[in-house]
């Protein structure tokens, strides 16, 4: 069995004394390796803890905007913003929100996508004061 697939049976063993029976293993075999494999596998291993932190940090930040919509969803309507702003269904919209995975791929705001949300938040918060002015 190569390293990468005793990495993998390492990340779904349930038990820490079979963690530790595959991390023997694991090293066993990387000692083996010429200082070329070696090298092989630990750049492997960085460009996939590279891949992996990537992927934690466009997480956090569907999380963060998931949480802040949270916020303000029950009072504003989403499926406006979608139609009116982005020419787009609310389902479109809340792909983008909460990161579902959409044909394989997880759903993300493109940088234009973000600020032209920003801006429709902005709007409706103008709208709001401006309204609540008119009232006072």
């Amino acid at each position: 069995m190569d390293i990468k697939s005793l990495m993998q049976k390492m990340h779904d063993a349930s038990t820490d004394v079979e963690k530790l029976s595959i991390k023997n293993e694991i090293l066993s075999q990387f000692n083996l390796l010429s200082d070329l494999e070696k090298e092989i596998v630990r750049n492997d291993f960085m460009s996939g803890l590279d891949n992996k932190l990537k992927e934690a940090d466009e997480l956090m930040d569907k999380v963060d905007i998931a949480i802040e919509i949270s916020q303000i969803s029950k009072y504003v309507s989403l499926s406006k913003i979608a139609s009116d702003y982005f020419g787009k269904s609310k389902e479109w919209l809340y792909q983008r929100i909460k990161g579902y995975s959409v044909n394989g791929k997880r759903a993300v705001f493109t940088e234009d996508e973000r600020k032209r949300f920003s801006v429709a938040l902005e709007d409706i918060s103008r709208m709001a004061h401006e309204t609540s002015l008119k009232i006072a």
